[in-house]
């Protein structure tokens, strides 16, 4: 426990003694939860453009028509006469979805048939293209409740005749479609722990570089001198994290639905996997530039394999284990689960266990990484 203590305040001195390093564990992770925060306050879709393209003219298609522009998620940019029309406006990026209301669709519903509606959404922009496509989807099955019941009694139609199955889409967890609430609290921890990362690589690093590995060994035993090194920032970042936890849940008012106890574990450990990573990755390369290179490859594509903003679910194999082999997808799970779910805590046990395996594994082999280094140290001590 000595030796813990005595390497924890030998780090905080240099810390404490290096202002660029102090920066980067204080003013840096400020800024980017102030730019996060700023970035995405009251950010929710709105007046998203779309095409319409009415080539039935009735009484449907224009309730649908001023339904659509009604919508707070859409507007409609263009009233294009067909879709040979709408095709350029989609690929130039002026709509993000085409409505198409075809020929005789009142016709058909009238005489009991089932008319379809088409939306077209652009799927190159996943997001934007699905949203736009949701908003006209509610418009359309709007309109339908709305105007069908209207439409069998003035043409004096029996009201089964006509009315047609509705579809009721119901968004949980986040039914504002905020991006503040899902994109702020993914993008936190996603920027924050590879700043941590590249401050482990270079505080483990500098002393491979500096020749001070023998002072630093000095403190006690090695275990000791690995953790007390690697705790000052695991702590640090973390408390980052729960401030802009504490910012989204707290401030703005979105809560925390689920255990916060299990949310701020799971925390924890998620940045002590990526310390003890960065650790093992720096001690086995002993290059803080080859190092920052590898921890940045590891994680930086993090978000994208995260399973949050793409599934991964029927991904190719490769895509699947990548996923897998990343505590930011254990821990992203675990913050869906507490944060958004509000799921019990239990259901958290298997995020937890993998992000406790992430962290174990490679500070294991750092250990070994780091005696073999220090051997002859301590052998040249020992004379």
């Amino acid at each position: 426990m000595q030796g813990f203590v005595a390497t924890v305040r030998r780090e905080l001195a240099w810390l404490a003694g290096s202002r660029w390093d102090l920066a980067l564990c204080t003013l840096a992770p400020f800024l980017v939860l102030v730019v996060l925060g700023w970035m995405f306050i009251d950010s929710v879709a709105r007046g998203l453009p779309v095409a319409y393209v009415d080539q039935d003219h009735s009484t449907v298609s224009r309730r649908l028509e001023q339904a659509l522009d009604a919508s707070p998620s859409l507007t409609i940019a263009a009233r294009v006469p067909d879709l040979e029309a709408a095709w350029p406006l989609m690929r130039s990026g002026q709509v993000w979805a085409v409505v198409y209301t075809p020929n005789h669709a009142e016709k058909t519903i009238l005489a009991g048939r089932q008319a379809t509606i088409f939306v077209y959404e652009n799927a190159a922009f996943y997001s934007l293209g699905a949203l736009a496509t949701m908003g006209a989807r509610s418009a359309v099955q709007d309109v339908t409740a709305e105007i069908l019941p209207e439409l069998a009694r003035t043409r004096g139609l029996p009201l089964p005749h006509v009315t047609t199955p509705t579809i009721q889409s119901t968004i949980l967890f986040n039914p504002q479609l905020s991006y503040e609430w899902f994109l702020e609290a993914l993008l936190q921890p996603g920027v924050l722990h590879l700043m941590m990362s590249c401050v482990v690589v270079m505080a483990v690093g500098r002393e491979i570089r500096d020749g001070t590995l023998g002072e630093w060994l000095s403190q006690g035993a090695l275990p000791a001198a690995l953790l007390g090194k690697l705790a000052p920032y695991v702590v640090i970042f973390t408390a980052w994290n729960l401030l802009g936890i504490g910012w989204l849940c707290g401030v703005r008012g979105w809560g925390v639905h689920g255990s916060m106890t299990v949310l701020i574990l799971g925390l924890f450990l998620f940045y002590a996997a990526y310390a003890a990573i960065a650790a093992m990755i720096t001690l086995l390369v002993k290059d803080i530039a080859t190092a920052l290179s590898a921890a940045a490859v590891y994680g930086g594509p993090a978000i994208t394999f995260s399973n949050a903003t793409l599934p991964t679910i029927d991904a190719p194999l490769f895509t699947q284990i990548w996923s897998r082999v990343l505590p930011f997808t254990s821990y992203v799970e675990l913050q869906m689960e507490q944060m958004f779910m509000g799921s019990p805590a239990r259901a958290s046990l298997d995020a937890l266990l993998a992000l406790l395996g992430f962290t174990l594994v490679p500070l294991a082999i750092a250990l070994l990484l780091l005696r073999r280094l220090g051997r002859p140290v301590r052998e040249v001590a020992a004379t």
